[in-house]
């Protein structure tokens, strides 16, 4: 009897040793059988949200106010940019092609821009908080990356994010293009996104992005969500 008994566990031993390893109960733990978390992030547009849109609202006159600090001709400006304004976002302008079309000194349209351009240290604080909660946290934009680098060098912040920037790749919002190489870039289709035009909004929550326009109180009920 004792002889039969040592047979059957011991081939229920070897039946044991034959199975993948976690298969069994006793390898099986509650981190295992947990659901995997869904991994998210955050987009922010940069003219609107991060910045107060100048050239958005009225572009004649903040060129007015930059071409009249290098005595430049506002007329020439506004009509270069008029025209250039989609090559610059899509990458197939520079931004020396502008300021040489403009009749403008890129040296100090590059200090006017920016010195017209602060960013808002309340959003930048959500950005950061966001940062230290360890979430993935990155800037979706139609935008010229040569402005794009002068604000990240004045910026160090937003050195840490992801970018995702229209001119680096040839598609803007809010085309379909755009946000599919958006979230390949954050690596996730889960995205919070900010933005401040109702087009940008409609077409992200079309493609399943959790859309908040940038208006009224928009930050205090952000942070209240996500902080």
């Amino acid at each position: 009897m004792f002889a039969e008994l040592s047979t059957i566990c011991n081939s229920g031993k070897e039946y044991r040793d034959r199975l993948p390893l976690g298969f069994g109960t006793s390898q099986m733990t509650s981190s295992s059988i947990q659901p995997k978390r869904v991994v998210r992030a955050f987009y922010f547009d940069i003219g609107g949200v991060l910045i107060e849109d100048k050239f958005g609202r009225d572009a004649r006159k903040a060129l007015l106010e930059i071409a009249q600090m290098q005595d430049g001709d506002p007329g020439a400006a506004f009509a270069a940019y008029t025209e250039m304004q989609p090559y610059l976002d899509s990458g197939r302008a520079s931004l020396s092609d502008f300021c040489t079309a403009a009749r403008l000194r890129q040296a100090e349209f590059e200090k006017a821009w920016l010195a017209a351009h602060p960013v808002d240290s309340a959003v930048l604080q959500v950005i950061e908080r966001l940062l230290e909660n360890g979430e993935r946290v990155g800037l979706a934009t139609n935008f010229c990356r040569q402005l794009l680098d002068l604000l990240i060098s004045r910026n160090p912040v937003l050195d840490r994010l992801l970018i995702c920037c229209s001119s680096d790749f040839g598609f803007v919002k809010p085309s379909r293009e755009f946000f599919q190489r958006a979230e390949e870039i954050i690596d996730t289709s889960k995205v919070i996104f900010v933005d401040d035009r109702t087009i940008n909004i409609q077409a992200a929550r079309a493609i399943g992005w959790t859309a908040i326009g940038a208006t009224g109180d928009w930050l205090r009920e952000f942070s209240g969500v996500y902080l």
